[in-house]
């Protein structure tokens, strides 16, 4: 029982019965998925 499901961006997703497994990733989120971000230092505790 393997499902092909195809999402309205393009990604391609099998159903495996107990997970959705990605077998093809669309451009959109393979550059939301590589872009490198600014480094950004956690935020200090602000607890008394």
């Amino acid at each position: 029982m393997k499902e092909t499901t195809t999402l309205p961006c393009g990604c391609k997703y099998q159903d495996k019965g107990y997970m959705l497994v990605r077998i093809h990733e669309c451009e959109y989120h393979r550059r939301k998925r590589t872009r490198k971000r600014p480094y950004r230092p956690k935020a200090e505790c602000v607890r008394p």
